[in-house]
């Protein structure tokens, strides 16, 4: 097999920007391969995901606040299996890696609470999967006011002091939100705010809730059955007033939070840190001004267009240069495994997968706090995460084979794979395994294979 520079780049793009290559990926984009990343972008049966057990917002929201453990982790596990599978047979695997980043960003635990176990898949294939071409104030926003994030950092019984509720309960603001909009969802760490910020931050949130279970059975606090689990902005516990943020004031009651979200998301430090986080994510654990800088630009500049902002991405000289240093997550790498063996998981399966993930640390959903799992190689770079790793991948390879034989032999289906990225040392040890099981376990265990 004649490997060429457009092959060479088609595997590159192929693994640092989308989910790994499948047999036929590389011929398939190797005329254009910045193009195959930029038309995910823009193709919508690539970019949606549907399916006859997924179920609409409302009602995942209402099972939340009110259905069974059984009915709530159900909506949980169709809305990760159907990701995942879509994630197997993705052209390239771009769209969904922006997926995944932003989902990673918004973080919330299952663990937290039975709303946000019901609600974190709808959220990212229905909010995250609809905007991530957009702008991010339209995200942002979206996703703060979702139910399940106002549940996951305790936002329901916020209440501002001098609200009409507020005096009548001596009741207060909880600023857990408030902190993490500012510290991870938009500014960043150390960006300047000030505690008196997060505070304003918290009465501009205040009378921000959702609907729970037995405010829609009683009627109480504006609920009803066809608001269960449903956000609602409850004038009667917000602060009143103009409140100042970054120095900025602003007026109004509902419409006040929008504002402020404006301003932060279009904030140059917001696209400092987003474009940091974007680099490291996708080039490099150390990114530097040089790389940050343009892609922070492009955001000013497009007044935080996402589209705009990836677009830069993947234009950056370094993006085709930088040596593929980053390790794929566990996560990534069960994904990429599918992808080369071309198999999707048999329903009877899902329960290895699972039990994988969770050994390896990385099932989607658990990671507790909401900075959300970390994007640096040396967390998943231990000696005992690395055997789990090679054990995970050898029962894997062992169960998609037993479903379904490979039609190719091990060795050239690492070169169909990787491209020129195949070394010498790995081809040679899958061409002298003693089974194909071996084989591809040597294949995926392999640093040209493991790292993006």
């Amino acid at each position: 097999m004649t490997l060429t520079d457009p092959i060479a780049r088609a595997a590159l793009a192929a693994s640092r920007f989308g989910l790994g290559a499948r047999p036929t990926t590389l011929q398939d984009i190797a005329s254009d391969p910045r193009g195959a990343l930029v038309q995910e972008l823009t193709t919508g049966w690539v970019r949606r995901l549907r399916g006859t057990q997924l179920p609409d917002p409302a009602q995942a929201a209402a099972t939340g606040v009110s259905g069974s453990f059984t009915d709530y982790e159900a909506i949980n596990r169709a809305e990760t299996i159907a990701a995942f599978r879509k994630r197997i047979f993705a052209p390239v695997g771009f769209f969904e890696r922006l997926v995944m980043f932003w989902s990673n960003h918004f973080n919330m635990s299952v663990e937290k609470a039975a709303l946000v176990r019901g609600m974190r898949g709808v959220i990212e294939r229905c909010v995250i999967r609809g905007t991530a071409t957009g702008r991010f104030e339209r995200m942002l926003t979206a996703i703060l006011t979702q139910a399940a994030m106002l549940c996951y950092l305790d936002n329901q019984e916020s209440i501002g002091p001098n609200s009409l509720i507020g005096l009548r309960r001596g009741a207060g603001v909880n600023v857990n939100l408030a902190r993490e909009v500012l510290e991870l969802h938009t500014l960043g760490y150390g960006a300047g705010y000030t505690e008196g910020d997060i505070l304003q931050m918290a009465y501009v949130l205040s009378g921000h809730s959702y609907v729970r279970g037995w405010e829609a059975d009683r009627n109480l606090n504006g609920g009803s059955d066809a608001t269960r689990g449903q956000y609602i902005f409850r004038a009667d516990w917000h602060e009143p007033g103009p409140r100042r943020v970054l120095g900025r004031r602003y007026t109004g009651r509902a419409g006040q939070l929008t504002a402020v979200l404006t301003d932060l998301a279009r904030h140059p430090a917001t696209a400092q840190h987003l474009a940091f986080k974007l680099v490291q994510h996708f080039l490099t654990d150390t990114p530097t001004p040089e790389i940050v800088d343009p892609i922070a630009r492009a955001y000013l500049d497009s007044e935080g267009d996402l589209m705009q902002t990836a677009l830069a991405l993947i234009d950056l000289p370094q993006a085709w240069t930088l040596p593929q240093t980053k390790l794929r997550t566990p996560y990534e790498l069960m994904v990429a495994q599918a992808r080369a063996l071309n198999r999707m998981w048999h329903d009877d399966d899902l329960w290895l997968l699972v039990q994988i993930l969770d050994a390896l640390g990385h099932r989607p959903g658990y990671w507790e706090t909401p900075d959300g799992y970390p994007d640096e190689t040396a967390h998943w770079l231990s000696p005992n995460a690395l055997r789990i790793r090679g054990d995970a991948l050898q029962k894997a390879t062992q169960l998609l084979l037993t479903r379904a034989p490979l039609p190719q032999p091990p060795r050239r289906l690492a070169a169909r794979v990787l491209g020129p990225a195949l070394s010498v040392e790995t081809a040679t040890a899958v061409r002298d395994s003693a089974d194909p099981v071996q084989a591809l376990t040597l294949l995926f265990m392999a640093p040209e294979f493991q790292r993006r």
